[in-house]
């Protein structure tokens, strides 16, 4: 009889009591935790205090993010992931969807590209392994086992070539496949019968046959390996972590001898401390250690997130010899071993990585939190993590962002600005970029790159070399007012991009054009802004306008846009733990007014963030949501934006408009915004918020210093340009056409006196003081200027050394400057 580790009678009683209403994945909680997919690009905002990534981490650098929105189809949830090299060498991420399987090139894995995204019954759980060339993947919605022909993968060709169910439900919780025995094990499934493991055999990889099952016990997942050595040479273990029933009972892991599949032998049967439902597990590279996940113990029992060590030297009697944590509270869901590290998924704390060098005492080494909001035991965030792809990248599937492209270790490029801009000049800012490539690496020459979308997708530029790690980014000309979203790139000379953001394009800055901006009117909705709810024509029976702290669902948002914040207008509040579409809008419309404000000194800029979803109902697509303007109180309206019926907008997540309001019609004291959501035609889900709603008037004149000329030899120019030198105002010290690499010297001076210097006229005399720079690599110099500090007037003109001039000296042109108090 095996021997089992001990377990104390409370915990005992804690398992008989807790696991028979426990019903796998699909509790209560479960539903319950389902939050709407993150809408991206999230915007990092400027300042001295800007972000570069969007995520906490250590040790672990982000390459890539796709999130569900990039994958075709609706995706409402990403599931588990996998990976698949090529022959060629090239590889390639694979990731359960909600509504398919997609197929993601990872040749430079900054850039990942989606290949291949398969439609499949709609599932919250989808499980996908790959056997040679092939693909296989599974959900507890049915469809069996789908098969998926790889093997032109590298033409962008990717066959779906049937599937197979030949026992059973055709419901799947997951599938297993030992590479080296050539044998896949459709596990658990569905509800009752039980149903454990049913074996196929992959010698024809298109038409697995069915060569045997077991079926004592409900099997989660399994992991099955080949011994090569010791006293189970030539066997196929079967490492089963598995309940009485899919709603639990009894969890453990189940060792079976799977060699025979006509007679499958229980070797022995382990029950670790405090089980309340074994999820997953994974074996040492050297087999004598096992790793064990169970996914309710932190929710049940309030514990910190705890990882089971058994030792499995003896398969016949397997025993627990410690636990480990990473200190959080969240769940841990799966791992994976990969030489002396450990790679754990663990939900809300992200992905975790342990040095098990001593493997019964692993030590975190480095995270990566894709759940930044907290560490609950709640079932959001990381679903899984697959590390074992030769190039060292690593992917994992997060149920509302999608799929994550890392690295462990710091980035092999280094990409920082001195400071990321709140305003962008309307007439074209340049930035300073540096790029430092990490020992052992170095930059792609030409490679680095400006991404700038002001509304109407992505304009790319290429960075200017200015030597060394310097680069000058130039921004174009870009519309007054407008919100815009900016990243940088640059490639290593191995051919990988890293991006600043991190994560860009789903990353990405955030700026408004203009030299100055004055705030009409602002609120964050946390109180009372004097908005109106309800309208002639109104005729919503549920899901009307209210302002409060949302109860989350997969439709509507679980927090405000505030960062801070709590309150916001959504259409309806249902209840916590509600269901999906409870107080959601039906039968009809429901209108949100702005309180009147006022315009009549001028046009302005008018921003809201909105969330609008009409995609998780059996009827998606349906519905829209409609933003009006009016300028006489609300008599007549004029049409903002229509959000829906389609498009990544339509599937929740939080997004900024803006518009000028000249743009659309006349500015007066009588301004006012209507939000109208609606729910039309056939029921569907319907779930529409407002919140952080701002009327800005943006100051886009650019003021120069005056030119006084006195410039020569050489074609050095100086200027200073952007807004008023004021207290609390900058404007851009700009030399250009001088001398690359040279000293540059400016005099500035409180009066003028022209005298000849140097073959040309040094106009800056009495000589205040003199300050040195260096010019960059194409001859140029730039540096912001505070203003403030007067009145006073100033005068410059720079003296630059210059081999190629007569007297060895270029003069640039002199700047009347005046300063402001």
């Amino acid at each position: 009889m095996p021997r089992l580790p001990l377990v104390s009678a409370t915990n005992l009683l804690l398992c008989l009591v807790l696991a028979p209403v426990l019903w796998a994945h699909d509790s209560a909680d479960f539903m319950r935790h389902r939050q709407a997919p993150l809408a991206t690009p999230l915007v990092l905002a400027g300042g001295s205090y800007a972000s570069t990534s969007a995520f906490a981490s250590n040790g672990i650098s982000l390459l890539g993010w796709v999130p569900l929105s990039d994958f075709a189809g609706s995706h409402s949830s990403a599931a588990d992931c996998w990976g698949y090299v090529a022959p060629s060498g090239r590889e390639y991420a694979i990731i359960g969807l909600s509504d398919g399987v997609a197929f993601v090139e990872l040749s430079d894995p900054g850039q990942p590209v989606v290949i291949e995204t398969f439609p499949a019954v709609s599932s919250l759980w989808r499980d996908v392994k790959v056997y040679q060339d092939h693909a296989y993947f599974v959900s507890e919605g049915g469809d069996g086992v789908q098969i998926v022909d790889m093997s032109a993968i590298d033409s962008g060709v990717l066959s779906l070539v049937g599937s197979v169910n030949a026992a059973g439900t055709s419901a799947s919780h997951n599938v297993a496949i030992n590479a080296d025995s050539g044998f896949l094990y459709q596990l658990g499934g569905g509800g009752f019968p039980v149903e454990g493991m049913r074996i196929y055999s992959l010698a024809d990889k298109d038409n697995p046959v069915l060569v045997g099952e077991w079926d004592q016990r409900y099997i989660h997942d399994a992991q099955i390996v080949t011994y090569t050595s010791g006293p189970w040479a030539g066997k196929e273990i079967a490492f089963c972590f598995s309940e009485n029933e899919p709603g639990g009972g009894a969890p453990g892991v189940d060792i079976l001898d799977v060699t025979n599949k006509n007679n499958i032998v229980s070797i022995s049967q382990l029950t670790y401390s405090t089980p309340v439902f074994s999820h997953q597990g994974w074996v040492s590279p050297d087999k004598q250690t096992l790793y064990i996940n169970d996914e309710l113990d932190e929710s049940s029992f309030g514990t910190l997130t705890t990882t089971r060590v058994i030792d499995i030297s003896d398969l016949d009697f397997p025993v627990q010899v410690s636990t480990f944590t990473s200190g959080s509270t969240a769940i841990d869901h799966n791992l994976y071993t990969k030489g002396d590290l450990i790679y754990e998924a663990n939900y809300r704390s992200g992905l975790r990585v342990f040095d098990a060098s001593d493997p019964t005492s692993p030590v975190e080494t480095a995270f990566f939190d894709t759940y930044e909001a907290d560490d609950n035991a709640e079932f959001n965030g990381l679903w899984s993590v697959f590390p074992y792809f030769d190039s060292a990248t690593i992917v994992g599937s997060d149920l509302e962002k999608g799929l994550f492209v890392w690295r462990l270790g710091g980035a092999e490029l280094i990409l920082s600005p001195p400071v990321v801009p709140e305003l962008l000049s309307a007439g074209g800012a340049s930035l300073d970029i540096s790029i430092t490539a990490q020992p052992g690496f170095s930059v792609m020459p030409g490679s680095g790159r400006l991404y700038v979308d002001s509304g109407a997708g992505f304009v790319v530029s290429a960075l200017t070399a200015l030597g060394g790690s310097s680069y000058r980014a130039d921004f174009p000309v870009l519309p007054c007012g407008q919100p815009v979203r900016w990243y940088v790139s640059a490639r290593t000379t191995e051919g990988v991009t890293w991006q600043l953001p991190s994560g860009a394009p789903s990353a990405v800055f955030g700026a408004s054009v203009g030299n100055s901006v004055q705030t009409l009117l602002s609120t964050e909705l946390e109180s009372n802004a004097g908005w109106s709810v309800g309208a002639p024509g109104d005729t919503a029976s549920t899901g009307i306008w209210t302002r409060v702290n949302p109860f989350g669902t997969a439709a509507q948002p679980e927090d405000d846009h505030t960062p801070g914040g709590s309150d916001c207008y959504v259409t309806g509040q249902g209840f916590f733990g509600g269901g999906l579409g409870d107080d959601d809008v039906d039968n009809g419309g429901t209108t949100l007014r702005t309180d009147i404000f006022d315009l009549s000194s001028g046009d302005a800029t008018v921003s809201y963030w909105r969330w609008y979803s009409n995609s998780t109902s059996a009827g998606p697509g349906a519905d829209i949501l409609e933003v009006d303007v009016s300028n006489d109180g609300g008599a007549s309206w004029i049409p903002v934006e229509v959000v829906g019926p389609a498009g990544s907008e339509a599937v929740g997540g939080w997004f900024q408009h803006a518009f000028r309001v000249s743009d659309l019609l006349a500015p007066t004291s009588q301004m006012q915004l209507r939000f109208v959501a609606s729910d039309l035609g056939s029921p569907s889900i319907v779930e529409a918020a407002i919140d952080d709603f701002e009327v800005r008037r943006f100051d886009c004149d650019e003021v120069c210093q005056a030119d006084l000329g006195f410039g020569g030899p050489g074609t050095a120019g100086l200027s200073i340009c952007g807004e008023v030198l004021d207290s609390g105002k900058t404007a851009t010290l700009s030399l250009t056409g001088a001398a690359p690499h040279a000293l540059a010297v400016l005099f500035i001076s409180l009066g003028l006196n022209p005298v000849p210097f140097k073959g040309g006229t040094l106009a800056t005399l009495p000589i205040l003081m003199d300050v040195a720079f260096s010019t960059d690599g194409v001859g140029g110099l730039e540096f912001p200027i505070p203003g403030g500090g007067g009145p006073v007037t100033v005068y410059a003109q720079f003296v630059i050394a210059d081999g190629n001039q007569i007297h060895g000296a270029a003069l640039s042109n002199a700047l009347e400057i005046q300063f402001g108090p």
